[in-house]
């Protein structure tokens, strides 16, 4: 339970820490200095030994998901949510990218991987009307963080049923140690093709709480944060992601408010409702087969 709630809160507080950079760092040039400092920490991470000959036994077709999976994560999906932070609020950003279980369980069923279920195509629509709810308070304007959020859930989600397949062959960290390069390298060449900054701008390293800000993003929540997800994955299944997503937007939205002072319009609780009670409609019969909800069925 240790590494869940420590997953919860490092991975919930992303949006909240990252809200303030926003108006000296470019999103996309954040995103690759983080995720270069999570590789680092993996490099450093005990056992490294023991993933190189992992990664030493990927075959070319290996390599060629791994390399999908590394663009998926970290070049798409946390560079546009990052972006959604920047062009919204952090708890806008935090709830709709939390709506990816939804786009899993569709692109699951499209895909063959998992049957059509009722229960969880109604959980769909709730979810997706609660993305309307939200984006409705950003009078759906093209380029806003909201969209930008959504495309974020949507990569995430193919991320999700992608590594499925690759963490039945090769350890999570071991995937990540070779996804991360990987995904870095498509941000370097984006960044240096958009024209965008790469370099943090002088002005950043003259305030202390920057700096604080900027290595916390890189090792404790792209480099901690993955292991005690990770962990947490190891002792409970992988089920328990999808109940971090789902309290990830409630926990986001309390520290917005008390960290940055942001106060969401009603609106916006309505969607987060929706969303949430959507995403539980989708897991929920994977849900109650995880080791908490058995020992209370047992009493």
């Amino acid at each position: 339970m240790v590494y869940f709630l420590l997953t919860l809160f490092i991975f919930s507080s992303m949006e909240v820490v990252s809200k303030p950079l926003m108006d000296t760092i470019d999103p996309y040039a954040l995103t690759f200095w983080r995720f270069t400092a999570g590789a680092l920490f993996f490099f450093f991470y005990p056992g490294t030994k023991k993933r190189f000959l992992e990664i030493r036994s990927l075959s070319k077709k290996d390599w060629l998901a791994v390399s999908m999976l590394g663009f998926l994560n970290t070049f798409l999906a946390m560079s546009f949510l990052q972006v959604a932070v920047k062009y919204s609020s952090a708890s806008t950003a935090a709830t709709i990218f939390c709506s990816n279980p939804g786009f899993v369980f569709i692109f699951a069923v499209i895909l063959g991987y998992e049957k059509f279920s009722l229960k969880k195509v109604v959980g769909f629509f709730i979810g997706i009307t609660g993305i309307f709810i939200i984006m409705q308070g950003e009078n759906f304007v093209a380029g806003t963080g909201v969209v930008f959020a959504v495309f974020s859930a949507i990569a995430f989600a193919s991320y999700t049923l992608l590594s499925k397949k690759m963490v039945s062959k090769i350890q999570p960290l071991t995937l990540n140690m070779v996804a991360f390069p990987l995904g870095l390298a498509a941000s370097g060449i984006f960044i240096a093709l958009s024209g965008k900054k790469l370099s943090l701008p002088l002005e950043f390293f003259g305030v202390p709480e920057n700096i604080i800000a900027f290595f916390y993003l890189g090792f404790v929540v792209t480099g901690i944060g993955y292991v005690t997800f990770f962990e947490t994955i190891k002792r409970f299944s992988a089920v328990s992601a999808s109940l971090i997503f789902m309290l990830k937007p409630a926990v986001t939205t309390l520290m917005a408010f008390v960290l940055l002072y942001e106060k969401p319009e009603h609106g916006f609780y309505i969607g987060l409702l929706s969303i949430s009670l959507g995403t539980l409609l989708i897991v929920w019969e994977k849900l109650i087969k995880l080791p908490f909800f058995l020992l209370l069925n047992n009493k």
